[in-house]
């Protein structure tokens, strides 16, 4: 079951692989990388799973329940792992989509990501 979120800003993109709920999505229908061209930048969090070819709901404004890869401190500024699984990992200032709205333990648990506009070097 998934909490109630606000789909008010979000988009609708058809995905080119099998997405799950709670990750950074690119424009082009794929996990998001922060170090890629630019259809692969997050365009959002996917609200829901998606088998490939299927629409997917993306949030793209305010805030996200988003899967973390790694531990991630409160404030901290967070960006999709470079390893294309979607899942949230530290940023720095100079690279990053989003904010911490709370502490992530570790891989695999779920923590609230305030949407930020994009910032890569």
């Amino acid at each position: 079951m998934y909490a109630k979120q606000d789909v008010t800003h979000a988009i609708l993109r058809t995905a080119v692989e099998k997405i799950r709920a709670r990750r950074f999505v690119s424009w082009e229908g794929m996990y998001a990388a922060s170090d890629g061209e630019p259809g692969e930048d997050s365009c959002g969090v996917s609200l829901m799973h998606a088998d490939e070819l299927d629409v997917v709901v993306v949030i793209t404004h305010y805030s996200a329940s988003v899967e973390a890869a790694e531990p991630i401190e409160f404030g901290a500024y967070v960006r999709p792992a470079d390893d294309g699984s979607g899942r949230a990992v530290t940023g720095s200032m100079h690279n990053h989509c989003g904010r911490a709205l709370r502490a992530a333990r570790g891989a695999g648990s779920f923590f609230e990501v305030q949407l930020l506009p994009h910032h890569h070097p």
